[in-house]
């Protein structure tokens, strides 16, 4: 039975609901806990002249998502993860009692089993002759109609389970973003990084200029913070003796929503002692041709931002990300910044106001962001205490004094690079897509 959009969605459910009761009057379970499915649809299709040689009965399963047919024939398609495949249902082939079955209860929408022989149709298209059909989900409540029942942008995030069920263009697009992220973590293995986790749950956040979110531990009786950044702790295991280390995070930052921002998002940080800026910059040219080979060439394009600024008379950096950002359309490093704008990072030799600083941009968007590390204790509690009176006279996103930190630097950090790449940003550019909210699965939305 196929639903118009014109059917109150009250009155759909309550149809189902009496399917689902028919089902289990008859001794038919309508959520069976295991599945008998010997293959996927995709392997199934990819050996399939060879199963319709052999006869080779096989057992395959998934959502039914289209139907059409009249009298002792039925067409249906499943789709599981991987593929979809026509099949094909005849009431002398499954007898009258399971056609009926069949033909009554089943919906589009539900989850079956389907055991037959692969064949090709007179049509060419290649099929399963049903000789059994198994419901193992019953759904209660209907697929929307080619998006008419779903046309609403934001009804697609919100729903974004039926968002990936209807469109393949949006399924292939979080593909694409594990098959990046699994690229990246490849990449950074071969150059002998070591995999790391690091706290998600802060007794101070530190490591960005940001506003984090604030939760309390009742085990501490202690407040701690959603971490805003891996950074702090990521230089720690430099200390500790590690060269080189890398780690995926979830960041969060209290801040805005928009089609860069998100308040919990995905990001790569590592750190290799031994190097600098330049180095990195050379590292992340490479890290990204490899990884999207048709989207980067070498060599990027490399600028000073005080360059890029002088037309604008102006170091700010809201000035930078109105008036700059936006030309920024080629893959351009921006390199030398301010003191003041980054205070973890080193400065440039000879220069008081200038820190050894890059960040990525493309299409606009910046990407990367790293540096030489400042390693020197004393320095680094010196730009703490000039972030904590930005703090004081009303800087929300100031960082903030952390003393342990400062007590590991005292036992030595080595000269060092630190680069963090925001993942979602990336996967943005590498897919067209529009907004954060299109590649992350779940984006953060407005309660209605």
């Amino acid at each position: 039975m196929r639903y118009t959009i014109f059917m109150p969605l009250d009155d759909i459910r309550k149809v189902k609901l009496d399917k689902l009761k028919k089902l289990r009057e008859v001794g038919i379970e309508p959520y069976p806990a295991v599945s008998e499915r010997t293959t996927s649809v995709a392997d199934a299709l990819a050996d399939f002249d060879n199963l319709v040689l052999s006869k080779k009965s096989l057992t395959l399963a998934g959502r039914i998502m289209a139907r059409r047919g009249h009298g002792g024939l039925v067409f249906f398609d499943i789709n599981d993860s991987r593929g979809k495949i026509q099949c094909v249902a005849k009431e002398d082939i499954l007898g009258a009692e399971v056609f009926k079955f069949f033909n009554d209860l089943i919906d589009i929408g539900d989850i079956i089993e389907v055991s037959g022989i692969l064949f090709t149709t007179g049509k060419l298209e290649k099929s399963i002759q049903a000789q059994s059909i198994r419901l193992l989900t019953k759904a209660l409540l209907p697929l929307p109609e080619k998006w008419h029942g779903l046309q609403d942008v934001e009804e697609r995030y919100r729903k974004r389970y039926l968002d990936l069920l209807m469109d393949d263009n949006v399924k292939a697009k979080f593909v694409k973003r594990a098959q990046i992220i699994q690229a990246m973590r490849d990449y950074l293995l071969k150059q002998e990084f070591l995999e790391v986790t690091t706290p998600t749950l802060q007794p101070l956040y530190g490591g960005a200029s940001a506003r984090p979110f604030k939760t309390h531990l009742n085990a501490l009786d202690t407040d701690v913070f959603l971490r805003i950044a891996p950074e702090l702790y990521l230089k720690r295991l430099l200390v500790g003796g590690f060269e080189k280390v890398f780690e995926f995070t979830t960041n969060f930052r209290n801040e805005g929503i928009d089609r860069e921002h998100n308040p919990e998002f995905s990001a790569v940080e590592f750190y290799a002692a031994y190097k600098d800026y330049n180095w990195a910059m050379d590292l992340v040219e490479d890290m990204l041709v490899t990884v999207a080979p048709d989207r980067f060439k070498k060599p990027f394009r490399r600028v000073k931002f005080a360059e890029l600024m002088r037309p604008h008379d102006s170091l700010e950096d809201a000035v930078f990300k109105e008036k700059v950002r936006p030309t920024l359309i080629e893959p351009t490093f921006v390199t030398d910044y301010p003191k003041d704008m980054l205070p973890l990072t080193k400065l440039k030799p000879g220069m008081a106001d200038t820190v050894e600083a890059f960040q990525f941009y493309v299409g606009g968007l910046e990407l990367v962001k790293a540096f030489t590390e400042l390693n020197d204790p004393i320095d680094q509690r010196e730009r703490f205490a000039a972030q904590e009176n930005l703090r004081a006279k009303g800087d929300e996103e100031a960082q903030r004094m952390d003393e342990d930190f400062i007590e590991a630097l005292e036992y030595g950090m080595p000269p060092a690079a630190g680069v963090g790449i925001g993942i979602d940003r990336l996967v943005t550019f590498l897919t067209d897509s529009h907004s954060l909210r299109e590649i992350i699965l779940f984006p953060m939305m407005r309660p209605k």
